[in-house]
């Protein structure tokens, strides 16, 4: 069979097309489906190819959209498709009835994005009545199954990526009924099949088999990318390119040949877009089938999360096991079946992608709820390898969406629950950090820069951002781990007290401005007047933290933190306005006991040079009697999700998959977004 080409200005004149849309109804038998089918069509790799695909089938969706009532094709092509399914499951070798399957698939994904972005549900409410001879299953419940079986039962060759990308195209145009929804997706039928109506078995498989695509994060076949990969964006000077790929390959008729290409992605020149595997956006360039993956992973374990078994995916996610070893203390009243994957591959990938939302998001779930899986992270001896990246993404705050942030932190706070961790990431020696600018820090500790970069983060949130739950995430973090910092470096301990001084700073204009403002006696500044005495509120918890974390590690780990004890007494000026403060004065009485022992060994030396000086300290903490520090309890805080996770992590997982999931939905249909504004502003 020779390989035919039709543009897509030529569109109108394909009369398998035109008589599909058409008025006439087309029985599931009928020998058009063969021929209708076996034009090649091509999936879109970017979402400028997703939007010339839906703006070139506008009119023909509109004129289905107007006729499927009456011929129901749609309904019949996914019998149709549902019958390919099941025959390629039996033999996945047939390489013109995979891209049959496929080409069906292609066909119902773009007609069920159309009618959730037009009209949520309402063309779709005929596919979820009961069908007569299938155990009173709908034929959309057939469908969803068959989309997780032919996922689970096919393998992933260069002949079958591209049925496997459409399917989870399918699903994630089938879920975005989230996005386009003017209500709540717990009253939406389609998230009532995926949630409810499908065997525990099956979503249990699924789920593990979503993970390991994720794992193995298997390159796209080079003969699939029409599309060049140095377009990833979509720019607007090379959508011309597009328009040409898409001319040439959306038509194409399959040859007997397509299926047995071997061909495996290949290095261009650096003018011809080369792709590297260190590049960070890498994974979304050339790993299609992992990046939708782990965008359904999160849809469905974000869902229906207030009661855990209400959402079948959130429990198989957050209790798999580890492959090699044998399962332990899982909960007996859990209704699904257990899975398990290689936890130290599913640690890999994590390290290589968590610079990305999507693995953050993922690693974040894993790490919270999962404690088979925080336990390995915890017991890693190269934890550096994803402690590192998530560092370097809190650094590059202002390059970052603040919800990235955020999950950042959350994983560092959850991390620093655990003692062991807290110890051993003192004994990891870094080098070479050439991302962090600021300084040169040689031969400094990973725990050392953990703390500066949280430091850091915490001072660049009071100067510019005000914002209370960064900040309270940060200092809780740098509070669970106070009690086990060790030979801190110079520079994180100058850090440390330098926040204090910068806080004190603060403190002392915000009274001047709040005395400013109550002198004035004016109604009409009330509200300035408010501000100044939240911010003085916030600022004065914050040094109070501070403060703590300071008094935590001298009073564990004084012998430990001579760098600390040489910088305190260098700057023992800054504390003495709050010694009898009372917010300050219980805490600060340790301090001072510290730096009024050590000032006096130190003023006892004939000679003052560092090196004298800090022989001295060390000296002087073998022997400093410890009973005379009053004892506070030991810093130690939880990271605990808010009460309705789902406002916050629904609309976040959505905008990850607007933005990174390589289809195009119009922004009038999309509400989620809208919704969300709606709410912060109330």
């Amino acid at each position: 069979m020779g390989a035919q080409y039709s543009s897509l200005n030529n569109l109108k004149s394909n009369e398998y097309l035109s008589r599909f849309v058409s008025e006439e109804s087309i029985s599931v038998n009928d020998p058009f489906w063969n021929q209708f089918l076996s034009f090649r069509l091509q999936s879109p790799f970017t979402t400028a190819h997703s939007k010339l695909i839906d703006e070139t089938c506008s009119i023909y969706l509109q004129q289905f959209e107007a006729n499927n009532p009456k011929t129901n094709n749609y309904g019949t092509l996914i019998e149709v498709f549902i019958r390919l399914a099941s025959a390629i499951r039996d033999d996945c070798d047939d390489n013109i009835v995979i891209w049959q399957t496929y080409s069906a698939l292609f066909i119902l994904r773009c007609v069920t994005k159309y009618f959730i972005e037009i009209d949520s549900e309402q063309n779709l409410h005929p596919y979820f009545l009961p069908q007569e001879n299938s155990d009173r299953l709908s034929l959309m419940s057939l469908f969803v199954d068959t989309l997780f079986r032919t996922t689970i039962a096919i393998p992933v060759e260069t002949y079958t990526y591209a049925l496997h990308l459409e399917v989870l195209n399918t699903l994630l145009s089938l879920l975005s009924i989230q996005m386009c929804a003017k209500e709540a997706a717990l009253i939406s039928s389609i998230y009532s099949i995926f949630m409810h109506r499908l065997d525990p078995l099956l979503i249990s498989e699924f789920t593990r088999t979503l993970l390991e695509h994720f794992i193995k994060q298997t390159d796209c076949p080079s003969a699939l990318a029409v599309v060049p990969l140095n377009d990833v964006n979509g720019d607007s000077g090379t959508l011309y390119k597009i328009g040409q790929s898409v001319a040439s390959g959306l038509w194409s008729v399959v040859t007997l040949g397509m299926g047995s290409s071997t061909t495996t992605p290949t290095t261009t020149t650096a003018s011809e877009g080369t792709v590297s595997p260190t590049d960070p956006a890498y994974d979304l360039r050339n790993h299609h089938l992992a990046n939708q993956s782990i965008h359904l992973i999160l849809i469905l374990s974000n869902h229906f999360t207030n009661d855990a078994h209400r959402n079948p995916y959130r429990l198989a996610l957050l209790h798999f096991t580890d492959t090699q070893d044998s399962p332990t203390n899982l909960p007996d009243s859990e209704p699904l079946p257990w899975f398990s994957v290689d936890y130290r591959r599913l640690y890999d990938v994590l390290c290589q992608t968590v610079h990305t939302d999507q693995s953050t998001l993922l690693l974040y779930m894993l790490l919270h709820r999962n404690q088979h899986f925080k336990a390995y992270v915890i017991s890693r001896t190269n934890i550096d390898q994803i402690v590192l990246p998530v560092l370097r993404v809190i650094y590059a705050a202002t390059e970052r969406n603040s919800h990235h942030i955020y999950m950042s932190l959350i994983i560092l706070l959850i991390l620093s629950e655990d003692d062991y961790f807290n110890k051993t990431i003192h004994d990891i020696k870094l080098k070479k950090l050439t991302w962090y600018t600021e300084r040169s820090l040689n031969e400094i500790s990973l725990g050392g820069l953990l703390v500066a970069v949280v430091l850091r983060t915490i001072q660049f949130n009071m100067t510019r951002m005000r914002d209370k739950y960064l900040h309270t995430n940060c200092l809780a973090a740098l509070a669970n781990m106070s009690s086990q910092f060790q030979n801190l470096h110079t520079y994180v301990s100058q850090r440390i007290v330098s926040l204090f001084n910068l806080l004190a700073r603060k403190h002392s204009k915000t009274l001047d401005h709040i005395q400013q403002q109550s002198s004035q006696q004016q109604t009409s500044n009330d509200d300035v007047l408010n501000e100044y005495v939240q911010d003085l509120t916030i600022i004065e918890d914050v040094m109070r933290m501070v403060l703590e974390i300071i008094n935590s590690c001298l009073t564990h780990t004084l012998r430990h933190n001579i760098n600390l004890i040489y910088t305190l007494l260098y700057n023992r000026n800054i504390f003495e306005n709050y010694r009898t403060h009372p917010s300050f004065q219980d805490v600060l009485q340790n301090i001072d006991t510290i730096i009024v022992y050590f000032a006096d060994k130190v003023d006892k030396l004939e000679q003052r040079s560092t090196e004298y000086v800090k022989e001295a300290l060390e000296m002087g903490a073998k022997q400093f009697p410890m009973d005379r520090l009053k004892k506070f309890p030991e810093l130690k805080f939880k990271y605990v999700e808010e009460e309705q996770p789902e406002d916050f992590f629904v609309p976040y997982v959505w905008t990850l998959v607007y933005k990174s999931c390589n289809l195009y939905w119009s922004s009038e249909s999309i509400l989620i977004f809208k919704q969300q504004q709606s709410l912060m502003s109330q």
